[in-house]
């Protein structure tokens, strides 16, 4: 389609030319449009050569090929056409019609482009609404996962259990499910959040954890130096890999484990780690059921770094020296 419309402008470019050359000098208007036809398709046939065989070349490179070889081949043939390759008295006719022709061919050049610039422009909106429709979808997903039905019902099951043996500990219990909510909420309102209610919100599921687990679990929480926790991070990127961690490598070992939570900067970019000494990938694998969740988490992650950071976002998982499992989470510091 696209050589079909090519073939027709310079069909009405050849025309044109024809029509004013014949204006100028008279004569037969077949000869003047045998001779445009020659110049505008041997451009044509060369120009979609060079674009199969060489479309790495320059723009201006493919040009100036084009260019000669519509003019020395039309000028070849206009002089057979006209005097059999004899006297040549027509030369000043050719001079004209060749940079009539360069120039309706560089016009028809530059619409081209234009075309192209148009499309590319249309391809790139395009490109930006799927990924922003894979982000609502994937922040969709994790708003409707960030609160398990499960850790709901042991967290209300322990709290009312706590209410009748440890009042103390229920009280503190209810505090840290209300902030836990009230994080959860604000979040879902919000595409950044800060690293200081991040954390928060990370600490107040860690210790609702830690009354359910008791001795079993045991946290750190580690701040490099150089971290501001004023700066933005998205939210609930952390905190699913903090539940796997407690999920499938805390709690199925007898004795219970260490989550830590390293954050840093390198260079421009977050480092997050979430590291246990539990039961390992090993073990993880062997449950098909807590398998397909923790996968579903994973991609859920992967999803989102992908849609916001390209190829700066990454998420890396793999066995460490405790027997567990780390975490490592890696995407552009937001300014």
């Amino acid at each position: 389609m696209n050589l079909l419309r090519e073939c027709s402008r310079t069909l009405i470019i050849c025309v044109v030319v024809a029509v004013i050359t014949q204006a100028i000098w008279g004569g037969s208007y077949a000869i003047h449009g045998v001779i445009s036809l020659a110049y505008g398709f041997i451009a044509t046939s060369t120009r979609q050569i060079v674009e199969f065989f060489k479309p790495a070349w320059p723009s201006k490179l493919k040009y100036a090929v084009v260019s000669l070889a519509a003019i020395i081949l039309g000028t070849l043939h206009a002089w057979w056409w006209i005097s059999g390759f004899g006297a040549f008295r027509a030369l000043d006719f050719l001079i004209i019609a060749t940079l009539l022709s360069i120039f309706l061919y560089q016009v028809h050049l530059n619409r081209e482009q234009s075309h192209q610039l148009e499309r590319e422009r249309q391809e790139a909106e395009l490109l930006k609404l799927e990924q922003q429709k894979t982000l609502a979808q994937s922040q969709l997903k994790v708003l409707q996962s960030q609160i398990e039905p499960h850790f709901l019902f042991n967290t209300l099951a322990n709290l009312k259990m706590l209410i009748r043996h440890d009042p103390q500990k229920a009280e503190t219990l209810l505090d840290n499910f209300s902030d836990l909510l009230r994080f959860s909420l604000k979040k879902s309102r919000s595409d950044q959040v800060s690293l200081k209610d991040e954390l928060s919100s990370l600490k107040c599921y860690l210790e609702i954890q830690k009354i359910r687990l008791g001795e079993r679990l045991e946290y750190e929480v580690d701040l490099s130096g150089d971290v501001s926790l004023e700066t933005f991070v998205p939210p609930l990127l952390v905190q699913p890999l903090v539940e796997n961690a407690i999920f499938h490598g805390i709690e199925p070992a007898a004795k219970g484990g260490l989550v830590t939570l390293r954050v840093k900067q390198k260079e421009d970019q977050w480092v997050i780690e979430v590291e246990d000494n539990g039961v390992g990938l090993a073990a993880g694998v062997n449950n098909l059921s807590s398998s397909k969740h923790n996968g579903i988490a994973l991609s859920n992650i992967r999803e989102r770094l992908s849609t916001l950071y390209q190829e700066r976002g990454k998420l890396l998982i793999q066995s460490n020296n405790q027997g567990g499992v780390t975490a490592r989470l890696e995407f552009p510091c937001v300014p």
